[in-house]
């Protein structure tokens, strides 16, 4: 993925205990989400390993990564379970666990290269899930209505109740990822080709109290689309508000 959706996490490589307090709140964000929630063992699990590796400390030592190796697993075990997830996510995920898996037992500059592994799930996971640690200080930065905004990952599963499906333009909510001051009531048009977003036509409502770099969420509009669906979160960054 070109666009870095983990901006927090991607500037702490190599500073472990930066690093660290970075991964496991996002960490927490992942294992809260509901895709994994919906696999109850797996999200038990994984809060289990999260909670030891909270405990670990503020390095990045062996234990640290063996717990964060083991939230991760359970994290892509319960998306992998899920039926909202595509096949070649799924495949990815396999694929990227292995890339950290190597580097869990290995210490010295190995600890970056696990840095670097586990940034990568990360962002992956982010793309499925749409859970994300940004730069964007909130309460602080300055705040609008959205003007513009680039396509950060197209999400899957986008449908609707019934013959407006796949029609262009389709409607979607733009929804804030974090815990609180988010922005409200954006609005925006876009193209919809297999159940993907593909496009961002224009924004159709500015909303307000959003930031620049704040990275939203994707929601079917319901009150134009009816009972809509989608499978994982398409995102976007706000690049420039009013």
């Amino acid at each position: 993925m070109a666009n870095i959706l983990n901006e927090g996490l991607s500037r702490t490589l190599g500073i472990e205990f930066e690093f660290k307090l970075k991964l496991q709140t996002l960490l927490t964000e992942f294992k809260d989400d509901a895709l994994v929630q919906a696999q109850a063992g797996e999200a038990a699990a994984a809060a289990t390993a999260l909670t030891k590796f909270i405990k670990c400390g503020p390095s990045m030592g062996f234990e640290a990564k063996r717990n964060a190796y083991a939230v991760l697993e359970q994290i892509v075990l319960a998306l992998q379970a899920s039926t909202a997830v595509p096949a070649a996510d799924k495949t990815a995920l396999t694929t990227e666990l292995v890339n950290v898996t190597r580097f869990v037992g290995l210490e010295g500059e190995e600890d970056f290269h696990f840095m670097v592994a586990t940034f990568n799930l990360c962002e992956l996971v982010s793309g499925i899930v749409g859970e994300v640690e940004t730069e964007v200080v909130e309460g602080t930065a300055a705040e609008g209505g959205i003007v513009t905004v680039t396509l950060l990952d197209g999400g899957s599963g986008y449908t609707t109740d019934g013959a407006d499906e796949d029609e262009d333009p389709y409607s979607v909510l733009l929804t804030g990822t974090e815990d609180a001051d988010n922005g409200t009531g954006g609005k925006a048009s876009v193209v919809i080709v297999g159940g993907v977003i593909t496009t961002i036509n224009s924004i159709t409502a500015a909303g307000s109290a959003y930031s620049v770099g704040d990275v939203l969420t994707l929601e079917v509009d319901t009150a134009v689309h009816g009972s809509g669906t989608l499978g994982t979160q398409a995102l976007v960054e706000v690049t420039a508000i009013s």
